[in-house]
């Protein structure tokens, strides 16, 4: 796996696809269940293993992800989207390749807790400001909405006329998917997103389509 952080590479393969299509298709992937998803601790940074059923997960959604076809493949850099991006990756030959702008908000001083040990410990996780952090230490959803934009918009403006993967976690897919839709920044609530959720979105003259929003 190649990493970058501010400008990209892109990998392209020609011939994956035969299909005739105009402007950037771009699929949003979450991550397979983990056992931090399962227990409700905040892992924003740090690591959690695949459940049982992530592990299953794990093999049917980097399926989903080669059948897109995509062109190139970018990733968080955490352990639980790399081996999605990776396993998908090798299914067609490619590289996997990280970018810190695609990792989960940093969750600060609630890291490894749950909702009752983070009010314990006297702090709530601030959700409904976008500008304060989400909790002391950490990131703003502001924060995390700049550099998930501004790594979606440099993608798209290396390659306009490409499939491109995006392995993540779900505060990015969230916001990924406001920022392609031209929605506003709270309208992220308005989407569930589930481990291992799937987003194909086409991108033409600067406008986002929803074109599929499904998991396996």
């Amino acid at each position: 796996m190649s990493s970058s952080e501010g400008e990209a590479h892109v990998e392209t393969r020609t011939g994956a696809h035969t299909e005739t299509h105009s402007g950037t298709h771009i699929l949003l992937v979450r991550h397979p269940e983990t056992e931090a998803n399962v227990s409700g601790r905040f892992v924003g940074r740090g690591s959690s293993p695949y459940t049982a059923k992530g592990l299953q997960q794990l093999g049917q959604t980097a399926a989903s992800i080669a059948a897109f076809a995509p062109d190139a493949i970018w990733t968080s850099p955490l352990d639980r989207t790399v081996e999605l991006a990776e396993k998908a990756a090798g299914m067609l030959g490619l590289t996997a390749h990280a970018d810190e702008r695609l990792a989960e908000i940093d969750f600060g001083k609630a890291e490894g807790m749950t909702l009752g040990e983070a009010a314990s410990a006297g702090f709530l996780l601030n959700y409904w400001d976008i500008v304060e952090p989400v909790a002391p230490g950490g990131e703003s959803r502001l924060q995390l909405g700049r550099r998930v934009a501004e790594c979606v918009d440099r993608l798209i403006e290396q390659s306009p006329c490409e499939r491109i993967a995006i392995v993540t976690h779900g505060g990015v897919l969230r916001f990924a998917l406001a920022h392609l839709l031209g929605l506003r920044s709270d309208d992220i609530w308005a989407f569930h997103v589930k481990n291992a959720q799937l987003a194909h979105v086409q991108v033409r003259d600067g406008s986002g389509m929803l074109e599929r929003y499904w998991t396996e």
